[in-house]
């Protein structure tokens, strides 16, 4: 297998403050695992949208000008169908969190990798349900149900692991599902998903004026 030395990952947590209190943080425990791993990585805990934006943006281009290899963006965060929650209960929407990240998609020029820890992370497939220039992620990993952070720390532990030994990220996925014994984590295409939504929006509109024209 051939590493994948041009990437690094940037963790931005944001956990709930019970999780702070009781020293439940996957991200950082995922970063001590990285540097025994030497899997280069930068860590961000963002307790507000203003810190998140930071994080999303000033920090990741200190990164990026340190280490000279492009970012997998790693969200850890509680999370729902609709979006997901920072610490101090600020609520984003997926929509919401598309621009965010829209900067950073574009200048991967639709490259960009997200690993979501958070229960219903595959619901982020939605941030490429948009119509417009922006580019989507190239691939999104989440969890389709709630998740433990036991499992989502196990899972994604399996999975840079394996990424940064070479394996397709396919491979990856299949690994961190057996290694935390949880078959709800999934691999989505922002292309695909970016796609598929344009066609469903194009034929919505279609029937839309058929039903008006039968009038």
């Amino acid at each position: 297998m051939i590493s994948k030395p041009e990437f690094f990952v940037h963790i931005i947590e944001s956990p709930s403050a019970n999780d702070l209190l009781d020293g439940c943080t996957e991200g950082r425990s995922l970063g001590e695992i990285f540097t025994l791993a030497k899997i280069p990585h930068c860590y961000n805990l963002a307790t507000n949208k203003e810190t998140f934006k930071y994080a999303l943006l000033n920090r990741l281009i200190e990164a990026y000008n340190y280490y000279k290899k492009y970012p997998i963006l790693h969200l850890s965060l509680h999370g729902n169908q609709e979006g997901v929650g920072l610490t101090d209960k600020t609520f984003l929407s997926w929509a919401e969190l598309q621009k965010l990240i829209a900067p950073l998609t574009n200048d991967m020029q639709g490259g960009l990798l997200i690993c979501m820890s958070s229960c219903f992370g595959a619901s982020g497939c939605r941030m490429a349900m948009y119509e417009g220039e922006d580019q989507p992620f190239w691939a999104l990993v989440g969890n389709k149900s709630e998740v433990s952070w036991k499992d989502a720390a196990i899972a994604y532990a399996t999975f840079y692991h394996l990424w940064f030994k070479g394996f397709p990220v396919e491979e990856c996925v299949n690994r961190m599902k057996l290694a935390s014994d949880n078959f709800y984590f999934d691999l989505l295409s922002g292309h695909k998903v970016k796609s598929d939504w344009a066609e469903y929006m194009k034929n919505l509109r279609q029937e839309h004026l058929s039903q008006f024209y039968k009038w």
